[in-house]
């Protein structure tokens, strides 16, 4: 009796070319822990026959993957999965200097960010300036508070101050909610395809992600109560405006029902919404109509400076005390400098002026991208990426890895799908990481060269692999 292969992948629902599905495979097993480094592939011969397909497809499949550095062969020993460089996360950059062909970073723009030279200066002669180098309530300082409320109403949040907290950042405030409210195993409807600093955290804090399919309104709320009948759901985490990583709006009528569902079935709502304050139309919250079981979070990131790490969190009251104990455990409290030039810049002025210049630089970057990919790139106004739909057949992973050999950073569907979710054939590209609109719409250009080029390639190898298949016949 054969002992069994370590490898045999299901073929039976291939699209396209055997060698380049086959190969694909392989990058999804290795991206989802299946394979794992070091271990040896069967042998081409014993493969070819498990699967029943020719010697000749799966030679094209290893060497494709090998080009690919997804595999090593070693003379006399075989084929083994090679050594695989991943990000601790793929949303930051592992170098200081970002490449010149970056569309990976969903970074706002953040060459037209404020002055700060500018606002050190001013802020340098303010009366007391010296309070914000010493310890601070956990809560944050009244005044850096009430600047929070502010930036709440670019959310579309009307925040009462003695509601509001100060975070280091949006990320800081999604763990300290999560830590806060919920218990090791409790379970938080989400998006299918969702934010990977979401996808992350929410297992180390021992929190279960069950997905939820959306349509063109958002996050389907029929689907979400049938989810609450059958299973003990605790929260729902939801971007109302901007859906990461499509960019698409949740539409006013799905977010009533889903508010109406949250409240119908006791969950927890987190508002994470960072890219919302860009928008000029009306904004949507479900802390408008249950504010007494909805979280929101505001970030200046993505308006005012990535580097501020500054944000706030309005909770329902019944929630404080823990929210509080949260961040003292984590940081004692959050840096009330990054508040201060966050204050600064909202009483001036300047964060409007921001929104205003990052605004007319998207519609200048959202037009080169229609132009070069057309219908095949899903855009939304005032956004600050796009979602590339990939040819039915393209892994996602494998696309990512081939754009990469040739310069071009993009994250494949793949990081952001929870769970088993099924994985599209798409990659969110973003638009704000490139300062030079030439170096942007340059690099626009070789991604739609490279997926010109991969259409032929399928063709071509279709009609080898048919080749093939009749000498072999």
């Amino acid at each position: 009796m054969k002992s069994p292969l370590s490898w045999q992948p299901d073929m039976s629902d291939v699209d396209g070319p055997l060698y380049i599905a086959l190969s694909d495979r392989m990058a999804r097993d290795i991206a989802d822990g299946r394979l794992s480094e070091g271990t040896r592939l069967p042998p081409q011969r014993a493969l070819a026959w498990a699967l029943g397909v020719t010697h000749g497809t799966v030679t094209r499949a290893y060497e494709r993957a090998e080009k690919m550095g997804l595999v090593k062969g070693e003379i006399g020993r075989g084929t083994f999965i090679a050594p695989l460089e991943r990000p601790t996360s793929p949303l930051m950059p592992e170098e200081e200097v970002l490449s010149e062909l970056d569309l990976a970073h969903n970074f706002p723009l953040s060459h037209l960010d404020p002055d700060l030279g500018e606002a050190f200066g001013a802020l340098s002669q303010q009366a007391g300036i010296g309070r914000v180098l010493n310890y601070t309530p956990i809560e944050g300082l009244i005044r850096h508070r009430e600047a929070g409320r502010a930036l709440f109403s670019y959310f579309g949040v009307d925040a009462p101050i003695e509601r509001i907290l100060l975070t280091s950042g949006a990320q800081h405030a999604l763990q300290v909610v999560l830590q806060g409210i919920f218990k090791d195993g409790d379970m938080l409807a989400v998006e299918a395809l969702n934010y990977p600093g979401l996808i992350s955290a929410a297992p180390r804090l021992g929190l279960r992600l069950a997905p939820v399919m959306a349509d063109a309104e958002g996050m389907r709320a029929d689907l979400l109560d049938e989810l609450c009948r059958k299973r003990p759901v605790a929260g729902l985490v939801i971007g109302p405006n901007v859906h990461n990583p499509s960019g698409r709006p949740t539409s006013p009528k799905r977010l009533e029902e889903l508010a109406e569902c949250a409240r119908r079935h006791d969950l927890w709502v987190i508002e994470d919404d960072p890219y919302c304050p860009i928008l000029t139309v009306p904004k949507n919250s479900m802390s408008k109509t249950i504010p007494e079981r909805t979280c929101s979070i505001a970030s200046a990131s993505k308006i005012l400076g990535g580097g501020l790490r500054t944000g706030f969190i309005c909770a329902p009251q019944s929630v404080r005390s823990s929210l509080l104990r949260v961040i003292a455990d984590i940081s004692s409290m959050s840096s009330p400098i990054g508040a201060e030039l966050v204050r600064y810049w909202i009483d001036s002025g300047e964060i409007d002026r921001n929104r205003e210049r990052k605004r007319e630089a998207l519609n200048q970057r959202h037009a080169i991208a229609r132009a070069q990919f057309g219908k095949a790139i899903e855009l939304y106004p005032e956004r600050f990426c796009g979602w590339l739909h990939l040819p039915a057949h393209q892994n996602p992973a494998v696309f990512e890895l081939e754009a990469a050999r040739r310069g071009i950073t993009v994250l494949g569907a793949h990081h952001f799908a929870v769970g088993t979710s099924p994985v599209p054939a798409a990659a969110r590209l973003a638009l704000g990481a490139i300062p030079s609109v030439s170096q942007f719409e340059k690099a626009l250009m070789l991604l739609g060269d490279f997926m010109r080029d991969l259409a032929g390639t399928a063709s071509v190898g279709a009609d080898r692999e048919l080749h093939d298949n009749e000498l072999e016949a």
